[in-house]
């Protein structure tokens, strides 16, 4: 990749990132979700209740009380909120420059320079936005689910596990891929099984296991719980007909995501027999990206940060294959920049809440089926 390109694309992730911790700095009052971190982090070490009732607050296993117990006791408070976002925003801006890294050797036709790290950043970029600016844990999630499919495609299982034992102690949701990847590869069962006995020992980092056992016990009823929640504006597929007046009952709505995950399973499964370990990453991503988002209970509108460096880096791969397949690139593009509705102001946020993200992702699901040539290229 051309130097000019990458200094472009660098710098706009640079000065994203300045700008919002200077806005923090001076508004130190606005942390978005950190406070419901804190909270969790203040109560493991107090050996007090984590998970108040009802189905909102605190939702995350009891790692993650111990992952951000040093950010939590930093002071001033406003540095932990950089350096937590510091670590999302950079596992998400390491998976796009992978990303880049793979699409380069075939996107750069004997041109003396690549614009595709500037152009992955210009289309995933918007939809990060908004969690990074609220410190959500969307963020790094997006990163680790580009890593680990990227880790998968070159054969690294420790890795892959490494990166989905931390997507579980950032977000429950994460045992969807968890298990996809466990239920396809038979090479990653044995790091995934260790991966997830840390994960679980690390939840019991406090000096009572007992405490330790009851908070574990607690954040499964909550869970659950919570997975029926109240006043929230869902934002996947049922959440987006719900705000066209068509309402699925609860029982037919649970089957359907059930037939999604078990479909997302057989699709994995059949390209890991019939088109190997490239074959098998790309659908383990696509599979994965979109049961967080548009088959995902809880999904917000923030949550579709973790599908846009797919998107992105699909509108790439068929932006430089034949000439018959631009125009769908150019219609990922568009959906790239239609996932930042909620950063357009007032009117456009109101007229598209919950509705208009899954809808989009909906729509252009069918194009991420290929495979595009890059992501072959080591095969």
């Amino acid at each position: 990749m051309n130097r000019r390109w990458r200094v472009f694309a660098w710098s706009i992730l640079v000065f994203v990132f300045l700008g919002m911790s200077v806005y923090l700095v001076l508004n130190p009052t606005r942390t978005g979700v950190v406070p419901n971190y804190r909270f969790a982090v203040t109560h493991w070490w107090g050996s007090s209740s984590m998970y108040p009732g009802g189905t909102h607050g605190f939702l995350y296993a009891p790692p993650f009380a111990v992952l951000f117990t040093p950010l939590n006791f930093l002071r001033p408070e406003v540095l932990g909120e950089v350096l937590w976002r510091a670590f999302g925003f950079g596992l998400f801006c390491l998976g796009l420059w992978r990303l880049a890294r793979v699409s380069s050797p075939q996107l750069d036709r004997g041109e003396k320079s690549c614009p595709a790290f500037f152009w992955i950043v210009l289309l995933a970029l918007p939809a990060s936005l908004a969690s990074l600016n609220n410190g959500q844990t969307n963020l790094p999630l997006s990163g680790c689910l580009v890593l680990a499919a990227l880790a998968l495609r070159d054969l690294q299982w420790n890795l892959a596990a490494l990166l989905l034992s931390l997507s579980l102690v950032l977000k429950p949701i994460a045992l969807a891929p968890w298990l996809l990847a466990f239920a396809v590869i038979p090479a990653m069962r044995i790091p995934l099984i260790l991966g997830f006995f840390a994960f679980g020992l690390m939840g019991f980092l406090h000096p009572s296991p007992v405490y330790a056992f009851g908070e574990w016990v607690e954040f499964l009823k909550k869970l659950f719980h919570s997975y029926a929640p109240e006043n929230l504006r869902v934002s996947d597929i049922f959440g987006s007909f719900g705000r066209g007046g068509f309402f699925l009952p609860p029982a037919l709505e649970k089957a359907s995501r059930a037939l999604a995950c078990l479909a997302a399973l057989a699709w994995v499964w059949r390209s890991f027999v019939r088109r190997g370990w490239t074959g098998v990453s790309w659908a383990f991503w696509v599979a994965g990206a979109l049961v967080f988002t548009i088959f995902n209970p809880r999904a917000e509108t923030n949550s579709y940060v973790l599908i846009s460096p797919l998107l992105a880096f699909a509108a790439i791969g068929y932006w430089w294959g034949g000439p018959g397949e631009k125009w769908k690139g150019f219609v990922l593009a568009a959906a790239c920049f239609g996932l930042m509705c909620d950063g357009m102001g007032k009117p456009i946020y109101l007229a598209t809440d919950v509705w208009f993200k899954p809808l989009i992702v909906l729509l252009v699901s069918p194009l991420l089926l290929r495979m595009p040539d890059a992501w072959k290229s080591q095969d």
